[in-house]
């Protein structure tokens, strides 16, 4: 064959490319606004539509479904979210674009010679929404999930020892939550309830079975009640009747603990008006004008629990302050305490 021939086919296969080339994108344009069959969004079908029939039948189907509360829970709480608060919206538009933009992925060729114009795709629905109301919202919720770490501790109310338990440090997940907030909003088949999501940040330093092993003996005072208790691990496990001080002589109620520990112990008599002419004297063992009897458990600014030979006093607004209790009695606890043990005087 002449070189002029093959010039002549040659020139011939490179129209009929221009030609096959005009031709696809000439077809490929005419359906730039048809989204492509087997397109949905969510579960509306809106394969076929031009944009604007989408739109339309987006926001018929959909729009409604945004304006329902979600409600999120951690643990026993509950927190609701209303579209409205934070301005939330179906972006019809901005849906029916997304759909027709995911039918025109590819080239031209694949869409218009390669079967590209079935695609069986799902997308979901747009959401917009006012960024600083979500903030703010997330933010209200955060306030009263997110904690910081606690180690357990103990305290005294209504006369008995409350156990605080230890617990981790929490933190929302705010991206996550977001993002788990919107698309509740745009996808209307999904449950409206949302779990919170979070991680722990921090552990506790000291758990109860710690602070049960530092104090295996702890002392409650109930003075309305004329009861001291005594816990061992941080279980009750005897009561003992006893005397506080009279009206105007209370011991300050809080936390304390033993301080020292005396057998037979001496008076030390205060500077106060009530000691009259013992004020300021110590008063030795045996005396019996020393009202200590037995044993003495100092606590705080000379106050204590001690026996008392007065066993009529007991049950009683009695004392000058110190706790009172039979001989008995205070020998059985003094076996039990040491120097250090928490008193909680209630």
């Amino acid at each position: 064959m002449s070189k002029g021939l093959w010039g002549a086919v040659g020139g011939g296969v490179a129209l009929l490319v221009v030609v096959l080339l005009a031709i696809v994108l000439v077809v490929d344009a005419a359906d730039d606004d048809r989204i492509a069959d087997g397109i949905r969004v969510g579960t509306v079908d809106v394969g076929g539509l031009d944009t604007a029939a989408a739109r339309r039948k987006v926001a018929a189907a959909l729009a409604p479904s945004v304006d329902r509360p979600v409600t999120l829970t951690y643990r026993a709480q509950r927190y609701v979210l209303h579209p409205a608060g934070v301005e939330a919206r179906l972006d019809a538009a901005g849906t029916a674009e997304a759909a027709r933009r995911r039918g025109r992925e590819g080239n031209p060729f694949s869409r218009v010679l390669g079967g590209g114009g079935d695609v069986d795709a799902t997308v979901a629905p747009r959401v917009s929404y006012s960024r600083a109301a979500m903030r703010s919202f997330i933010g209200r919720v955060a306030r009263r999930v997110e904690r910081p770490a606690r180690d357990a501790d103990i305290d005294m109310r209504d006369g008995k020892l409350v156990r605080h338990h230890a617990r981790n440090g929490v933190e929302i997940r705010r991206p996550e939550l977001l993002r788990a907030l919107v698309a509740r909003m745009a996808q209307p088949g999904r449950s409206r309830s949302l779990e919170i999501p979070v991680k722990l940040i921090e552990r506790p330093d000291r758990t109860l079975d710690d602070v049960a092993r530092r104090y295996p003996r702890v002392i409650g005072i109930d003075r309305d009640a004329k009861v001291l208790r005594l816990y061992r691990r941080l279980r009750l496990e005897r009561r003992y009747k006893i005397a506080v001080g009279k009206q105007g002589l209370e011991s300050a109620a809080g936390r304390y603990k033993i301080e020292e520990k005396v057998v037979d112990p001496p008076w030390h008599a205060p500077n106060k008006a009530w000691a009259g002419e013992l004020a300021g004297k110590t008063i030795p063992a045996g005396d019996p004008r020393n009202p200590l009897e037995a044993r003495w458990m100092g606590y705080h600014d000379g106050e204590g629990i001690h026996g008392t030979s007065d066993i009529a006093s007991l049950g009683e607004s009695a004392s000058h302050g110190c706790i009172r209790m039979s001989p008995k009695a205070v020998k059985e606890l003094y076996r039990q305490v040491r120097v250090g043990t928490p008193v909680f005087l209630q």
